[in-house]
Parts: structure tokens; C-alpha cells; sequence
């Protein structure tokens, strides 16, 4: 401490004897300028994003229906608020109603199927009775009139027996699909749940939805105004912000409704809905209902080089910016600017990565003019001091002080 103490006062006794022999010398100095911020034309990431608010919602709602065609109602098999799984019942049909119903198209099959082994013996007579008419035809010329004629009758009387026998085999069909369809309610008397979740919802009076699962996957809703959602369009990558913490995900807009949230009104401005769909589940838990910062990424640049806009100066319509050399003097550059968001300027051209560009813009700065800047004893080199000789530190403190 007692030698930046030591420097400080040597410092203060060089400046003010140099700037005694200033007053008297005639002699004029050459201009310097003094310059206490400066910055380094960096290399990075440059986002514009629309802010809004949003709330985590669950991203699946399953709405289950109680359907009386498929049996009488037995019982529910969880109540609200539990948790489910997919396969999870959550409801039962009574298997009486349709054991009932199955054995009535059972007999009902059995019926048809007797109905159609008489008729297809029936016609196994007519035609057998055909054939011997035919035969006897053959052999008496004098009954060919009338067997002929018994011959047609006993043809047509066959055809229409083959049309109901087709008829019988439809019928049992229909009804063999019937006990194929009550055996199929037999085994899935019991409705299930198709997702993981939580039961939000049951009624008890059988009307429908009869249950509701809501999922335990989440999405973030929100609401933008008419000049918000013009600005937007799906697909486009958010930030999530879970209000109250630093908890930070991605997720991508999902839908924008086109319909304003409530009804339109010409005196008030109208608001719409959008969703978003987040890239991966947090790690923590995270309430349905919970409030979130949204940011809705419009434009972003990669690995462009930007400096703080404070530090580019406007002249005759033209963009310039005051570089720092290796000699220590002032280079004047003239840029070409890219994209601005807040107070960062994307630069196209006219500066290099690395480069130091002045950021405070004194009105008379001139290219081509030294510089110095300002001395931090916080950050002397203590070790490197030491080294030096006393005549080399005059040296340095008079022509510090000299520039300035």
C-alpha cells in the first residue's frame, strides 16, 4: 500500500511542476485526446426477441364418453385427482347386459343355420325329383309334354329356394358379426386411460365427458396483441422463463389462433392465443398454472461481429467508428451496419474482430490524433514496477503527464 501511497505523490509533485513550465514556455503542445471507455468489436450471437407472458397448461386433455350401446354402466374405477398411466381403468361397463345380448345372437344363429339345412335338403329333393322326370322322359314319348312342364316348374321352384338359402347365409353372418362384436365388449368392459396424468374431472351423473385426464406434459399458453401476433408465425424458437426463477427452457411456437380470445369489440383491442410446445421436460416441478416470461426469438444472427451502438458516429449520412492502433492513435473507419437490437449494432464491414473501438465520442475527434488513457493502481504491475530504474519511472510519469 505504502507504494502506490509513494507513486500517487510523486505523481501529483511531476504534474504539477510540468504544467508550471507549461504556463511559462510559449511553446504549444500538440492535442491529445484523454479517453476513459473503449470497447473490443466482438464476435457473437445477436437475438431480437418479442416478449410476452405465459402459463404451463397440460399439453394432452383425454375426454372420455360413457356410451349405453356398449352396456350398462358398472362403476368407476378411480377418483379425482388420481394419477394414471396408459392402460390405467377408469371405468367399467356391467358384462350381464351384454353376456345377454350375446346369447340371444347366438340363438339367433343357430335358427338361421337349421333354416338353411332345411332348405338346402329341400332342394336336394327337387332336384333329385328333377333328374328322374328327365329319365323317364327318355324312355315314355308320351309323357315328354307334361314332365316337361314339371321339369321347369320344378327348376324355378329350386332357384328360388337358392336365392333363400343366400338370403339365411347373409342373416347368419350379420349375426355371427354381432357375437364377434359382444365377445370383443366382453373384453374391454373396462375403459382406460390412453395417457400418463392426473384425473381432473368426473361425472358422476354419467354425462359426457363422463372423465377427463389431463396430461402430466406440459405446453405454455399465452396471449399477444393485434401488432404481437402479425409478428409471428409458427415454428419460430421461444425462450421460457419460469416466473420467479432463473429456470430457463426451449420450446417452439406451436399454433397461433386467428380468432381473438373473446368477442370482437370496436372500442376495445383484441387479443389472440398462441401455444407453445417445449423441447424437453424441466427438472423440476412445475404447477399446472405456473406463469412464465415468454420470448419469441424474430430474428437471429450467428457469430456476427457487433459493437455497442454508442460507439458509431453519423456524418453526412455515412457510419463511422474511432479505432484504437498498436502506436496508440485514432483510426477513423466507415462501416457498414447490419441488424440493431437494443444497444447492439451488427457491423457488415469496416471492423475486424479484436480491433478496440473508442466509445465515448468527443465532438472534435480526428484520425490520425495520439491518445492516452487513464491510469488504474489497482491494476500497476507491482513486480514489473520494481524492475524498473528511477530514472526510467520519471521517464514514463513525465511523459504520461506531458501527453495529457
Amino acid at each position: 500500500m505504502n507504494w502506490k501511497i509513494g507513486a500517487l505523490s510523486i505523481a501529483t509533485t511531476v504534474f504539477l511542476a510540468v504544467n508550471m513550465v507549461l504556463v511559462l514556455k510559449s511553446e504549444k503542445v500538440g492535442r491529445t485526446y484523454y479517453v476513459d471507455k473503449w470497447t473490443d468489436v466482438k464476435e457473437q450471437d445477436i437475438i431480437e426477441t418479442l416478449p410476452a407472458k405465459g402459463v404451463y397448461v397440460p399439453k394432452e386433455e383425454q375426454h372420455v364418453y360413457y356410451d349405453s350401446k356398449n352396456g350398462t354402466f358398472e362403476g368407476f374405477l378411480v377418483n379425482k385427482g388420481d394419477d394414471v398411466e396408459p392402460g390405467t381403468g377408469l371405468f367399467a361397463y356391467s358384462p350381464e347386459d351384454i353376456t345377454l345380448t350375446k346369447e340371444k345372437f347366438e340363438i339367433e344363429v343357430e335358427k338361421l343355420e337349421k333354416e338353411q339345412s332345411d332348405m338346402e335338403s329341400h332342394i336336394n329333393e327337387l332336384e333329385y325329383m328333377q333328374a328322374g322326370l328327365m329319365r323317364n322322359s327318355l324312355t315314355d314319348d308320351t309323357s315328354i309334354m307334361s314332365n316337361e312342364y314339371m321339369i321347369q316348374t320344378i327348376e324355378q321352384n329350386i332357384k328360388e329356394k337358392e336365392l333363400e338359402v343366400s338370403r339365411i347365409e347373409n342373416e347368419i353372418e350379420k349375426y355371427e358379426d354381432l357375437v364377434n362384436a359382444a365377445e370383443e365388449s366382453l373384453l374391454n368392459l373396462t375403459v382406460t386411460s390412453e395417457i400418463s396424468g392426473t384425473i381432473k374431472d368426473i361425472q358422476h351423473d354419467l354425462g359426457n365427458p363422463i372423465v377427463t385426464v389431463i396430461s402430466d406434459e406440459q405446453r405454455v399458453e399465452g396471449t399477444l396483441t393485434e401488432d404481437e401476433v402479425k409478428q409471428i408465425i409458427e415454428g419460430m424458437k421461444v425462450f421460457i422463463t419460469r416466473e420467479g426463477t432463473n429456470e430457463k427452457v426451449n420450446g417452439t411456437i406451436e399454433k397461433i389462433l386467428t380468432y381473438p380470445t373473446s368477442k370482437p369489440d370496436v372500442d376495445k383491442k383484441s387479443k389472440y392465443a398462441f401455444s407453445i410446445l417445449l423441447d424437453e421436460p424441466s427438472e423440476n416441478q412445475i404447477l399446472h398454472g405456473e406463469h412464465a416470461q415468454v420470448k419469441v426469438v424474430l430474428n437471429e444472427i450467428i457469430d456476427t461481429r457487433t459493437v455497442p451502438f454508442d460507439s458509431i458516429k453519423k456524418y453526412n449520412n455515412k457510419f463511422y467508428a474511432f479505432t484504437i492502433t498498436n502506436t496508440g492513435r485514432l483510426e477513423k473507419r466507415e462501416l457498414q451496419l447490419g441488424v440493431k437490437i437494443d444497444q447492439t449494432q451488427e457491423i457488415k464491414d469496416g471492423l475486424i474482430k479484436g480491433e478496440k473501438v473508442v466509445q465515448e465520442r468527443p465532438p472534435f475527434l480526428k484520425a490520425g490524433t495520439p491518445l492516452i488513457t487513464p491510469l488504474n493502481p489497482a491494476k500497476i504491475d507491482k513486480k514489473g514496477l520494481k524492475k524498473l530504474g528511477a530514472k526510467e519511472k520519471w521517464k514514463y510519469t513525465a511523459r504520461g503527464f506531458l501527453s495529457r
